[in-house]
């Protein structure tokens, strides 16, 4: 397996991938209705949109020819965060390869990069209800921090996950 940044050519895949872990991790956690409209050549053409204008950065995981999985980062959205502050966005594999150390590389890609970009700490949002996705990030050195949000879909509890980059 290779942990890369992602190609043009690899964004239909890393969507496809997004799709397939969605459905796996969120099927009785975010409406139904959302996870069978996701649309592959539309998430595909957000993330070349992003590219483009510099709002992230995404690698991929890619199995022999296959994109099984994605992380993407870039500037910590919240303007109250400190400047050195980066986030993890997404970061999702397919389930065909979950417990295979596939998220585990491309965290470690997506750690590199935003310390590459000057950054010494890393925040993300991971839905409470992800108990498997919260496990990952602990095991990643992440820490789950009081501060609570809901995700746009179905108004679902999130929390947000710090982790110190400087050390």
């Amino acid at each position: 397996m290779q942990v890369r940044a992602a190609r043009a050519a690899d964004l239909p895949g890393a969507a496809e991938a997004r799709i397939a872990s969605w459905r796996g991790a969120f099927t009785g956690l975010v409406p139904q209705d959302f996870l069978d409209s996701m649309d592959a050549e539309a998430i595909a053409s957000a993330w070349r949109d992003s590219i483009a204008a510099g709002r992230s950065r995404l690698y991929v995981a890619d199995l022999g020819g296959r994109i099984v999985g994605y992380a993407g980062v870039g500037p910590e959205r919240d303007p109250s965060a400190a400047p050195t502050a980066g986030e993890l966005y997404a970061l999702f594999a397919h389930p065909d390869v979950w417990g295979t150390g596939v998220g585990r590389a491309l965290a470690d890609a997506a750690l590199a990069d935003l310390r590459a970009h000057g950054c010494d700490r890393v925040n993300l949002w991971v839905l409470d209800a992800n108990t498997r996705a919260r496990a990952f990030y602990r095991r990643r050195g992440f820490t789950e921090t009081a501060d609570r949000t809901y995700s746009s879909l179905g108004d679902l509890p999130e929390l947000r996950c710090t982790k110190d980059l400087a050390g």
